[in-house]
């Protein structure tokens, strides 16, 4: 018998933090379905659940207020920030303990915040990370090589390590993949035409290549301003360079910039190299856990085409977006997988004191609250939205982004609130099922992105939100 306990408003949820007004079926694990027009999560007791919560909870750079604001204490950090979570309303953590970008220092005791979350009936994610986040990288290392046969083999590794302990776990809401797959595109798609020759993924790109002009070096030669005997060449005596506009050629503007013919092979490089990596993390989980959803990776939304997410569409459960974006449509994206979405990291701001034109940088606290609002109502009335998870912390953060200035705390680093943000905050988060239940039309849609766009554009400290 599921227990109920009663929330904000009315609502009753269940142990999980679903909401019993709307149910679906009861399968004893998270699962998706779409109901009355509206996509949601279902618990495992068969309630409907939408997600809020903060991709960055827990995070090494935490050191710093732990010691403040905990003398040190460790646990009591831990367990104190999850209580401060639950009194604002975020009802889960979709990106797990921590992320490895996040704990370079190893402060996060991953196994010991779990068992928090189990303590607390708190839902989370579990990672299988297949690519590391830029941040991970230490000099000289690039990414693996996903087309070797031994990259898979390290998948199935973590994938038996992460999914065999928890295949049966309720509580478990599915499997993300990191946030670091596909930074810096242009980056990885060079990094492959450079290997050593003979290499699987130099060879699987330059294969392609060949296939998408039919071996005709001269047209190659051609579109790129070359002149190979042979297209193979690349696999062995010469390198093909991409621009590195490529990252955002899905931007409009950078897209006019680039030469069109360039642009269609770079995709399909890209698309090859997506599914080959999706797929390699499918099948390593799915032998382990047939139970449990696949999130895929929290991607910038600007980084694949909606060729590329239809391709992708039979190894996830869902889209993944980190953000919403005045200039990528992310229902693009969507619509071309028929799967809903799951917005994985978005913003609300950061506050930079003293300084201007920082990205996502708003003039102060107060502001971040007013576009936590307009952001979270957005997506509560979004029926393609599955959940938001926000990218922020509880504190301050130390190391490197003290350094920035990057003020992303619902709390300082002393561990002081602030009053109005978290306010706001709680007040939104609470009234999750007075709002979600209650889809937006198209229409009504369209005024409430106009009104965040206006929101971010009244605040914003700098024109350097959306990056391109």
């Amino acid at each position: 018998m599921a227990t109920v306990v009663r929330a904000a408003g009315g609502a009753e949820l269940d142990r999980y933090g679903g909401w019993t007004g709307i149910q679906g079926e009861k399968t004893g694990f998270f699962h998706l379905e779409q109901i009355n027009g509206r996509h949601w999560f279902v618990t495992p007791d068969g309630n409907v659940f939408f997600p809020v919560a903060l991709s960055h909870l827990y995070s090494g750079e935490s050191d710093v207020a732990c010691q403040n604001v905990y003398g040190g204490d460790k646990d009591a950090w831990m367990k104190d920030s999850l209580a401060r979570a639950r009194t604002m309303g975020f009802n889960c953590a979709l990106g797990s303990a921590t992320s490895p970008e996040r704990n370079l220092n190893g402060f996060v005791e991953i196994p010991k915040v779990e068992a928090l979350f189990r303590e607390d009936n708190f839902p989370f994610a579990v990672g299988v990370i297949l690519l590391k986040h830029p941040w991970e990288f230490v000099e000289g290392e690039d990414l693996p090589d996903i087309f070797d046969p031994a990259y898979a083999e390290m998948i199935e590794a973590r994938a038996k390590a992460a999914c065999a302990p928890v295949k049966d776990d309720q509580l478990v809401m599915g499997y993300y993949y990191g946030f670091g797959a596909f930074n810096h595109s242009e980056i990885w798609v060079n990094q492959y035409l450079s290997l050593p020759a003979g290499s699987h993924g130099r060879n699987a790109i330059v294969d392609l290549l060949v296939t998408r002009y039919e071996n005709d070096v001269k047209k190659f030669n051609e579109v790129y301003g070359v002149s190979l005997n042979r297209i193979t060449d690349l696999k062995r005596t010469e390198e093909l360079v991409f621009d590195t506009r490529m990252e955002r050629r899905n931007y409009a503007k950078v897209r006019s910039q680039l030469d069109p013919r360039q642009v269609e092979d770079f995709e399909a490089i890209l698309a090859h190299m997506a599914i080959t990596l999706y797929k390699t993390g499918y099948d390593a989980i799915r032998r382990w856990d047939s139970n449990h959803l696949i999130f895929g990776s929290f991607v910038k939304e600007f980084a694949l085409s909606a060729e590329t997410s239809k391709a992708m569409a039979p190894y996830v459960d869902m889209v993944a977006p980190q953000h919403i974006n005045k200039d990528i449509s992310v229902h693009q994206l969507a619509e071309a997988a028929s799967l809903p979405i799951l917005i994985s990291d978005d913003y609300f701001g950061w506050h930079y004191p003293g300084m201007d034109n920082r990205h996502a940088g708003l003039e102060s606290h107060d502001a971040r609250a007013e576009v936590y609002k307009a952001n979270l109502m957005r997506h509560y009335k979004d029926p393609q939205v599955l959940g938001v998870s926000y990218c922020a912390c509880m504190f301050d953060q130390g190391g490197a982004t003290l350094k920035k200035n990057n003020q992303n705390g619902l709390h300082d680093i002393h561990g002081n609130p602030r009053v109005k943000l978290i306010q706001a905050i709680t007040e939104m988060n609470h009234a999750v099922y007075s709002y979600a239940p209650q889809p937006a039309t198209p229409d009504e849609l369209k005024l409430l992105d106009i009104r965040l766009y206006d929101t971010w554009k009244r605040h914003l400290r700098g024109n350097t939100l959306w990056g391109h």
